[in-house]
């Protein structure tokens, strides 16, 4: 018998350089804290394919790594209609990808599978949306990560039911 696959989830952003690959990273570790390592994958991608092949941005690294993270290899690649078969849960982290994953869908169950991240996020976020940080400094990467990692935790334990039935 073998091991079943894991649940699946992909991180959509603009480019695939800062906030998608940050969430998968992030994702990655919350799993593994939580003990769902095997049980569950994540992944990122974007709606525009500006920096296919690219690593993620310097400065998000460098987020990542003050706040305890580890890169794991990500390269940036774009979002592809086939994503709707090979991923459980689809999360954009604005709603301008949303909307732009959402053109894509091919029928109501791959619409379903898209759930924007700011539906994780607690009643003291003031952000609608993850913020992209792109344009700004170091301090707008380092809240990006912050609410990300606050917001990571609720999504785990939402999914974790989820996870556990349609993976053990």
């Amino acid at each position: 018998m073998s091991a079943p696959a894991p649940y699946r989830v992909l991180f959509v952003c603009l480019g695939n350089i800062c906030r998608s690959p940050a969430a998968e990273i992030i994702f990655n570790a919350v799993a593994a804290k939580n003990g769902l390592a095997g049980l569950v994958k994540a992944d990122s991608c974007g709606t525009a394919s500006y920096h296919t092949g690219s690593k993620p941005d310097h400065r998000m690294l460098a987020a990542l790594e003050r706040a305890g993270y580890s890169y794991g290899g990500h390269r940036a690649r774009t979002f592809r209609r086939a994503d709707f078969s090979d991923f459980d849960l689809i999360i954009p982290q604005d709603e301008y990808n949303e909307r732009d994953i959402l053109a894509l869908a091919r029928n109501e169950a791959d619409a379903a599978k898209v759930r924007g991240m700011w539906q994780w996020f607690g009643a003291e976020e003031t952000e609608s949306s993850v913020p992209d940080p792109y344009y700004g400094g170091p301090a707008g990467f380092d809240a990006v990560v912050a609410l990300l990692t606050r917001s990571m935790e609720k999504l785990m334990e939402s999914t974790k039911d989820e996870i556990r039935r349609t993976k053990c």
